[in-house]
């Protein structure tokens, strides 16, 4: 027996329901494909490949397989291409005259609520799913789910579908927490692609000291809202994994006339819930000849899904350059301040595969300075060299003392984020990573490839003394190993920063020399405008590579290397001219300043 139900302004007929069904109530809405923006723009599609979406059971694929329903990429034409079992098709196709009807259970990216489904025929014609339907369940990490079990909930009726055509339902209401999803066609046929829209159910978090991408998908950001997504939609920008192709990133149109006018596109991610953000990582991945220049953060705390452009948003990473095909990792700037939205503007245009912003959970600190309060294991570290050791400097930080210093994340090393305090010296197995400027070539009779000026090496004449001549020094330094205390909050390493030092009239360049060596830190601060002395506020540490070396300008504040790991090799150039005031100043600052910690 047929059933009549209201479907949008009329009743159309629905084909009996399956028994395996629990009878409940449901209600759902056609939304025209114009409409899908408005109606699952800030959705996520629960059910993709990208997300970590699986087919767990399907009753049969005989023509074609139904992993194909979940990918990222609408459902292409094979016309004219044929198997050994027929005709294919991009998308589930069963045999033909089932007596019952075909389903298949999709196990969801991840745990979510559900506001609607998209079911595309694709480029099935005559083939297609005459009508089908959806039910959702909820089961234990672990735990399966048959196609007859009771614990199956209807979210669609079964409702008939037309040739070669997407079909958008929105759920009157929204659904309870899913984990799985079953898929029917009656009786058979095929469908391209279907998609469950919804929102993710973030798990629950860790310890309230780690950082934690609160972008993430699956930590519960959203994209909410973007200037442009012509190539690519501005939700993949949160997805797990570094993604396949330029396809699952976002990226907007070409721009015409934006060059250097300070117009650009732009991203509006809403945390997962407000957060302290430390540092991000945006990633050009796939993204060579159409990356975009360069990029700025901004952040913002608003009750509205989407703050207006012209709204109190605050800069938290100037603008910097970017590179093609790489990841760009950045400290952030007013790491006290709890955001609820981040927006990502870039110039003029491009595209961008992920965004990263790792930061502390506001909901687990009643303010900024409930964050790591000293003291931490890194104070029986400061104190043991600087207190009564044998520089006879006093406490670092008093034994009871609750004062916070500055922490700084120890991001991995970049060209891009180190550029305003020296140059990175490294070769790039795949070319299409490297800068524009850099010049590889052949060499070797073919057997090897030069990776050309890639560092200045500079000499800047002290106007003070004419007389004084700089000659430069080829050296080597051998660097004892200087692992950190464990903190006991964080379980990561933490680093004092008590001292720096800088040569203000000569570059000075590191290159790790292997022998056993591997990681080391790089700490670099710029001098301020009035006296030359450490502007604190510009002080960043990153975390290089043994393929890495590194040049810092001239008049750059660093500390001293820090091998990592194992006593380390580093080869180095710098201009010395034998008077120690000129050639390096040191600046010891009697107490810790920051704190650096690994990531």
């Amino acid at each position: 027996m047929s059933r009549r139900r209201r479907f949008g302004s009329g009743f159309v007929s629905f084909p009996p329901r399956p028994s395996s069904a629990t009878v409940a109530a449901f209600d759902m809405t056609w939304v025209p494909l114009d409409q899908f923006d408005q109606t699952f723009g800030t959705c996520i599609e629960l059910s993709s490949e990208a997300l970590g979406g699986a087919i767990v059971a399907v009753s049969d694929e005989f023509f074609a397989p139904a992993e194909c329903l979940l990918r990222v990429p609408p459902s292409e034409s094979l016309k004219g291409q044929f198997g050994p079992n027929g005709a294919l098709f991009d998308g589930w196709e069963s045999r033909r005259h089932c007596e019952t009807y075909d389903w298949v259970i999709i196990k969801l990216g991840a745990l979510g609520t559900l506001q609607g489904c998209d079911i595309d025929t694709g480029h099935f014609s005559g083939n297609e799913s005459p009508a089908s339907g959806v039910w959702g369940a909820c089961i234990p990490e672990g735990e399966t789910i048959t196609e007859s079990s009771p614990l199956w909930t209807p979210l669609l009726p079964t409702t008939p579908l037309g040739p070669a055509q997407r079909h958008l339902f929105r759920f009157d209401e929204v659904s309870a927490p899913t984990t799985h999803l079953k898929l029917t066609m009656h009786p058979d046929g095929g469908i391209g692609r279907f998609r469950a829209y919804g929102s993710v159910v973030p798990a629950p978090s860790g310890p309230a000291e780690e950082a934690v991408d609160l972008a993430h998908v699956l930590n519960g950001g959203m994209v909410t809202g973007e200037s442009d997504q012509h190539f690519g939609r501005g939700g993949n920008l949160i997805l797990p994994g570094r993604g396949k192709d330029m396809g699952d990133g976002w990226e907007t149109k070409r721009s015409r006339g934006r060059l250097g006018t300070g117009k650009g596109d732009w991203v509006v991610i809403q945390l997962a819930e407000p957060g302290y953000l430390e540092w991000a990582d945006l990633d050009t991945n796939h993204f060579v000849g159409n990356f975009p220049q360069s990029a700025e953060l901004y952040g913002i705390v608003s009750d509205e899904k989407l703050p207006a452009q012209d709204a109190d948003w605050t800069l938290i990473l100037g603008q910097t350059r970017l590179g093609p095909h790489r990841q760009h990792f950045f400290q952030l700037e007013h790491p006290e301040k709890a955001w609820t939205h981040v927006r990502l503007s870039i110039y003029p245009d491009g595209g961008v595969k992920r965004v990263r912003l790792f930061g502390r959970r506001a909901s687990r600190f009643p303010s900024y300075k409930g964050l790591s309060p000293l003291p931490s294991p890194a104070t029986k570290l400061l104190n043991d060299t600087n207190g009564s050791g044998p520089n006879g400097l006093p406490p670092a930080i008093p034994a009871k003392s609750t004062h916070r210093v500055p922490q700084v994340p120890a991001v991995p090393l970049t060209g891009d984020a180190f550029a305003k305090y020296g140059s990175v010296i490294q070769s790039y197995p795949d070319h299409r990573s490297a800068r524009k400027d850099v010049v590889i070539k052949p060499v070797n009779f073919g057997t090897a490839f030069k990776f050309n000026h890639l560092s200045p090496v500079t000499w800047v004449q002290p106007s003070s003394r004419p007389d004084v001549k700089g000659q430069v020094n080829f050296c080597v330094f051998r660097c004892d190993a200087q692992n950190g205390v464990k903190s006991a909050q964080t379980g990561k390493e933490e680093w004092p920063v008590t001292v720096l030092e800088r040569h203000e009239f000569s570059s000075q360049a590191f290159v790790p020399m292997g022998g056993g060596g591997g990681r080391y830190l790089v700490l670099v601060c710029l001098p301020n405008e009035t006296d030359g002395q450490p502007d604190l506020k510009t002080l960043r540490a990153f975390t290089a590579t043994h393929a890495q070396g590194i040049s810092y300008h001239p008049n750059v504040w660093h500390h001293p290397i820090i091998a990592l790991d194992a006593t380390t090799d580093f080869a180095c150039v710098v201009h010395e001219t034998g008077v120690p005031e000129i050639d390096c100043e040191i600046k010891q600052f009697g107490q810790t300043v920051a704190i650096v910690h690994e990531v």
